[in-house]
């Protein structure tokens, strides 16, 4: 009794902190800015009252054992344009810089979890889950589109190829996951296991992947167009390439990282910031100067980037415990800032246009992702558990599928507007409801720490 007593007396505290957050900000949209400095300051300040924010609501839906995860994403989602407009459009456009910085953070330490020996392990559950789940993903969102696609307003003026288009790039972006999701949800419920360790690969692996499947589709949906018969094989190879120059790049930045950690062993927490940071920024500013200064298309991916680099500090060094234990240092802050942004960011007016057909492909998906993971389960012979709770562990989608559907859209203008608002609008809904089945599947193998 006096343990439920201190848990209310906490939620109480909690919940009036954030009435008292609320009112500041309230207060802060009232201030009239004049100057450019005065809008910098403001921007500064309210990115720290919404992680603020983010950690306080976070703990008090931990009380309903709902993650930690959630709080951070509905403190975006409130503090954001659609809600209460305390973080406009604009604003949350000027924080894609501490974004990117966070996402590639995230991203060292997503490659930090993948292990060697795991994968040698369960390479056949692996590489079976991944094969299942993105046919039947892909399967399921395709008939699912084409054949109830001239139901829904947003697609009944389209002629058979341009649907089939559709449906084949939609079933394609629907494969993509979040590894940052994952990460946090487990990092938060201390989780650890065969399952864990297991869908953690197929996360990683499966967003690496459906960088090369996204590409077949788009060479096929031309094909389609043009009703020519070849894959253009120049856009293979480019793509081929740059991930293998990105996967090189992560190793030569796996071996500076631990050089750093033998030779000068302080101030390691500034320096992964700094590297992370570094990377986001060098990328895309590399890939601007080939685009406009040379006219060639190579893009560097900052993520493969920062996961080479932590799987080779893991996996070929002697430091991959203390490596992880030292991002973990600063997970917190990292979590509570970009799930906080990407609340933020979730695309509400894109549910409202088009949440009938965004409702059922996020449903064939679901269906394909129970299916897909049942199936290799059970050919592995994995536990029953695991076969019935997996596909909980694969719901959640953020920035791959974005990034994916803006590239669609450039190369196929006259189906781009609804493909980007169907993908928002199916991420606004996975990403709301994934964290939360989540940490359901890991309690139920057993294999939280904090159950």
């Amino acid at each position: 009794m006096p343990q439920t007593i201190a848990k209310k007396d906490h939620l109480l505290s909690y919940l009036l902190i954030i009435v008292l957050m609320g009112l500041l900000g309230l207060w802060i949209k009232g201030i009239d800015i004049e100057t450019g400095r005065q809008q910098a300051g403001v921007i500064i300040f309210s990115l720290g009252l919404v992680m603020l924010s983010a950690y306080v609501l976070a703990q008090i839906v931990n009380f309903f054992n709902l993650p930690l995860l959630t709080g951070y994403i509905f403190a975006g989602i409130i503090a954001g344009p659609y809600i209460t407009g305390f973080l406009t459009a604009e604003m949350v456009d000027q924080l894609r810089l501490i974004d990117d910085l966070a996402l590639s953070f995230i991203a060292l330490m997503a490659g930090g979890e993948l292990r060697l020996a795991l994968i040698a392990r369960q390479g056949k559950s692996i590489f079976l889950s991944i094969l299942f789940v993105t046919a039947l993903v892909i399967g399921l969102v395709v008939l699912c589109v084409i054949f109830m696609g001239h139901y829904f307003n947003m697609t009944s003026g389209f002629n058979f190829i341009s649907l089939v288009i559709f449906a084949i790039l939609i079933g394609v972006i629907c494969v993509a996951r979040s590894p940052s999701s994952a990460i946090a949800v487990i990092k938060e419920c201390e989780a650890k296991g065969p399952f864990t360790g297991m869908i953690l690969a197929v996360t990683i692996v499966t967003d690496v992947l459906i960088i090369i499947v996204f590409t077949i589709a788009m060479s096929l949906s031309k094909i389609l167009i043009k009703g020519g018969s070849v894959i253009q094989l120049t856009e293979m190879s480019g793509l081929m390439f740059e991930i293998l120059a990105s996967l090189i790049i992560g190793v030569v930045l796996g071996q500076v990282i631990s050089f750093y950690m033998e030779r000068i062993r302080r101030d390691f927490l500034l320096f992964l910031l700094f590297l992370a940071f570094a990377v986001a920024r060098l990328s895309i500013g590399f890939n601007h100067v080939m685009e406009i200064q040379y006219d060639i298309s190579l893009h560097l991916e900052p993520l493969l980037i920062c996961m080479s680099a932590g799987f080779f500090v893991q996996n070929f060094s002697r430091f991959g415990s203390s490596f992880l234990e030292s991002l973990e240092k600063m997970s917190l802050p990292i979590y509570a800032l970009f799930f906080s942004i990407a609340g933020a960011s979730l695309n509400f007016d894109s549910l409202i246009h088009c949440w009938p057909l965004a409702v059922i492909i996020v449903v064939a998906r679901m269906a394909g992702l129970f299916g897909g993971s049942w199936l290799a389960g059970v050919i592995s012979h994995d536990p029953p558990v695991f076969n019935r709770n997996a596909w909980m562990t694969y719901v959640t989608q953020a920035g791959v599928s974005i990034g994916l559907a803006q590239i669609a859209a450039r190369k196929f203008p006259e189906i781009g507007i609804y493909l980007n608002t169907v993908v928002l609008a199916i991420i606004a809904i996975n990403q709301i409801v994934g964290p939360i089945i989540f940490k359901m599947a890991l309690n139920n193998v057993g294999e939280s720490g904090r159950q």
